[in-house]
């Protein structure tokens, strides 16, 4: 039995060492798993817009409960607001916290059906600008761009 567990051990020690290398290889590391907070950037070339900065913020991953009276699902969003000028993003950075709570209870408002229906995202956009702006004092978001949509089901 000790020769067993030594056995086992050193499989098990092993093993992780050979996956601990390849992911270094293929230049996986800690902070793809660990989401990105804020970033600048320049805009998205998907909406050009003649009268816009260009400057961007892209915002944490938001993560809102849905319930359509049947089932349960979590929305996952991850956004990109274009900003007014440069000093509107420490406003927004500020108040990340409070942004995310108003944009979740904005999208659990949506039914299922609002979030699923296709041309319903230029509508949702401008909820969802209208949301941000609401709580920015000085400065404006004159667009937002959804990056990432996800809906899962919870449970069965």
């Amino acid at each position: 039995m000790n020769i067993t567990l030594r056995i086992s051990l050193a499989l098990l020690l092993s093993i992780s060492c050979i996956l601990l290398v390849v992911g270094y290889l293929g230049g996986f590391s800690s902070p793809d798993l660990i989401p990105r907070m804020f970033s600048l950037s320049s805009k998205p070339s998907s909406e050009p817009s003649p009268t816009s900065s260009g400057l961007t913020i892209n915002l944490p991953a938001i993560v809102a409960p849905v319930d359509d009276g049947a089932r349960f699902y979590y929305v996952q969003a991850n956004l990109a607001v274009e900003i007014d000028r440069a000093a509107t993003g420490p406003l927004i950075r500020e108040r990340h916290d409070q942004i995310d709570r108003y944009i979740m209870e904005m999208l659990h408002t949506y039914t299922i059906q609002d979030l699923r229906a296709p041309g319903q995202s230029a509508t949702l956009r401008e909820d969802l600008k209208r949301t941000v702006n609401r709580l920015l004092p000085k400065g404006e978001v004159r667009n937002v761009y959804i990056t990432n949509w996800l809906m899962t089901p919870v449970g069965s």
